[in-house]
Formats: C-alpha cells, structure tokens, sequence
C-alpha cells in the first residue's frame, strides 16, 4: 500500500512539472515566436503612428490604419489569453486548497485512529494475546485467536500505511498550490503589461485616426476654397477625401464591433471568474476614445440648416443660399449629409446588388447615377440633392442656376437635383 501510494505520488508530481514547462518555457526570452511577432508588431505600430497624414498617399495612410488595426487586435489576444491563464492559475489554486482542506481532515481522522489503536495497544499489549494463545489447550480456539491478532495488526499497518499516504499526498498540494501561487502572480504580473500594451495600442490607433481626421477637414477647407479658381482640382481633393472619410469610417466601425465583442467576452469571463473561487478580479478594458460613428459621423463635424445636414464648414454657405432663395419666394428642401453604408444601399437600389454593381460599376451605368461607396462628397457633407429640383425646368433649378454659385454650390449637369461645392 505504502509503495503505491510513493508511486502515485511520483506519477502526480511528474505531471505537475509537465503543465509548468510549457509556461517556463513560454516566458524564456528569445524562445517564443508569438511573443517575438507581437514585439514587432507593436514597433510597426508605433511607426505607423507617426505617419505624417498630410503628406502621406491614400495608399500608406490605409497601409498605416490596418498596420495599428492588426496591432491592437494582436495585443487585445494576448492579453485575453493572459487573462485565461491568470484565471486557471487561480483555480489551480482553489483546487490545491480544496484538496488539502480535505487531506487534512482525512490526516486528523488517522492520527485520532492511530492514538486510540496506541492506546488499546498499552492497556492490552500484542504480547499478551500471544501468551494466552499459547497457552490454550484447545487447538480450535488457538487458531481462531492467532487468527484474529494477525488481523489486528495487519489493520494497525494498514492505518499507519494510510495516515503515511496522506501526508504524502497533503505534502504534494502544498507544494501544488505554492507553485500555482507562483504562476499566478507572474501570470497578474504579465497581465498588467500586457493591459498597459493594449492602451498603448489603442491610444497609437486613436491618434493616428485624429490626425487622419484633422487632415481630412484640412483638406475639405482647401477643396471648398479651390472650388472658387479650380473646380477641377477642388472635385479631386474633394473625392479623395470622401474615399478616406470612407476607410476612417469602416475602420471606426469595425473597432466598434471588436470592441463590444471584447466587452462580452470579458463580461463572460467575469461572470465565469466570480463563479470560481479566487477569480473575480478582472474588469473590462475601457475603450481610448469614442471609437465609433456618432452624432458626427465619427468624425466630420455636421450641421443641419433648414433641415438639410450638411458638413460644418459650409453650413454658411447653405445658410445663405436657403435664405436667399427663401426672399425670392422659394422654398429650398433635400438631402446633404449619408454615410458610407447609406451610400452602399442607394447604389443596391440602383446599380444592382452584386459586388461589381455596388462597387465597381461606372456610375453613369446606374439608374439613376449613383456615385460609388468612397466618392461622394455626400459622404463628407459637401453635397445636397434638392427635392423640389427634379428637372432642369423646374423653378428650383432655374433659381439655382442664377444665384448657387454666388453661394459656392455648382450642379452636377448630368442631376438637376445635385449641386455640391466642387459641381462633382
């Protein structure tokens, strides 16, 4: 018995080294892959960071986005696998725990056992039941009671072999528990880095979003001015900014999505923690920033004047054309402001709901023409499609034709409806 219970002792502690080497082995600097890919990741990142948005091409400033979006996705599954392992190791040690209170009671048992054997073992010696056996005559009732004394003290090995094994075993929990101990702070210890890598991460992705941002507006400010020497060139700018509004945007989206799903994974993991004895600690990670689309359109400042939504810096310029038509007794109405997905949906409706005619089909080729996803200056608030203008005969175009321009609108020739501040 006392050798089996050496042998599952040996057997235990091999598998218990056997689980801790993968973390040693894990955590050995210039040994793991995936640390060494996070590492340069997050370099990356930082660079990226710094790209100087009004000079970089569309091209290096969406390479810059995905280059800090691949980042923090990166640091958010580092730091959600550190959190599991932070939380097992702190189960490990509940288990530890359990398993000794419950070897401890079993030792106390034996050892109470073992006196009281002792005990009985001095007020009746063995010897003295050897001595009475001898002395019997009868061969019947000598047998019986040989018998029985062997019993007796194969029981007594018995429960020493037991009391043995127990502290044995209490003696590995301990040493179990001190170890998941140890794990558990170099684990917590990991953890708060790992969380101050993925702040880092995200504040690197929110301050290139702001001057990307900042760039953008930069940058609509100078197509409105062109629009008066250069319509062309106003209509260029104006579209590249539409078509980076639209990245920005799908990027702030999709951080929004993989925020609120880390918000529930970390929700559910919470509630697995507090259900779990010696979790609970864990607390969301607070998003850097809004994130995603709001009131203002995630980022481009809007306005709405007589109920047209239109990008900040020109609502002067719709104040004053509304009012002007408004002296000449007409009564200016539409649309101005939609966003990316808006825009998407208007090109199903009327391009065509495959990924070519939403996308990639000319706009000409749409009924009516529609501008593709990532080119309207709808999407950067600097073009209006006015209701009551359906038709170049209409009294609203004809007024337009006379005065827009004075407020900076020019039309679309091809939509009577569509004036902008570039006429694209």
């Amino acid at each position: 018995m006392r050798r089996r219970s050496l042998v599952a002792l040996a057997l235990g502690t091999a598998i218990a080294l056997s689980s801790v080497a993968p973390q040693l082995a894990s955590s050995a600097p210039g040994q793991d892959p995936r640390a060494e890919r996070e590492r340069v990741r997050a370099e990356r990142a930082k660079v990226a960071s710094q790209i100087d948005t009004k000079k970089a091409s569309l091209a290096e400033i969406d390479a810059a986005l995905q280059t800090l979006d691949q980042n923090v996705r990166t640091q958010e599954a580092a730091l959600r696998r550190t959190e599991g392992e932070v939380a097992q190791a702190k189960q490990d040690i509940a288990d530890a725990e359990a398993a000794k209170a419950l070897l401890s009671k079993e030792v106390g048992t034996l050892r109470d056992e073992m006196r009281r054997r002792a005990v009985r073992a001095y007020v009746n010696p063995p010897g003295d039941d050897v001595l009475s056996v001898l002395e019997t005559k009868d061969f019947t009732t000598a047998s019986n009671r040989k018998f029985f004394i062997e019993l007796r003290a194969a029981d007594d090995a018995d429960v020493a072999d037991r009391l043995d094994g127990a502290r044995a075993d209490l003696e590995y929990q301990r040493r179990k528990a001190a170890a998941a101990k140890k794990r558990a702070d170099r684990k917590e210890a990991e953890q708060t880095k790992r969380t101050d890598a993925v702040r880092q991460a995200r504040a690197d992705q929110k301050r290139l979003s702001d001057n990307v941002q900042s760039s953008i507006d930069s940058q609509i400010a100078r197509s409105i001015e062109l629009a008066k020497t250069d319509r062309k060139l106003s209509a260029q700018i104006a579209e590249q900014q539409a078509a980076l509004q639209a990245r920005l945007l799908a990027q702030q989206a999709a951080q929004a999505a993989q925020a609120k799903a880390s918000a529930a994974a970390q929700a559910a993991q919470q509630i697995t923690n507090t259900q779990s004895p010696g979790g609970g600690e864990n607390t969301p990670l607070p998003p850097v920033g809004s994130g995603g689309p709001g009131p203002s359109a995630g980022g481009i400042s809007l306005c709405t004047v007589g109920g047209i939504t239109v990008n900040c810096q020109i609502k002067d310029q719709l104040a004053g054309l509304l009012n002007d038509a408004r002296s000449s007794g007409l009564v200016l109405t539409g649309g101005g402001y939609r966003n990316p997905q808006q825009q998407i949906e208007l090109r199903r409706q009327h391009c065509g709901s495959s990924y070519y005619a939403i996308y990639q089909m000319p706009s000409s080729s749409c009924h009516p023409p529609t501008a593709k996803p990532g080119t309207s200056q709808h999407e950067i608030g600097l073009a209006i499609d006015f209701s009551n203008c359906s038709s170049r005969s209409s009294a609203c175009f004809q007024w337009l034709s006379g005065h827009a321009a004075s407020h900076g609108f020019y039309n679309l020739p091809s939509e009577p409806w569509h004036w902008s501040t570039s006429g694209r």
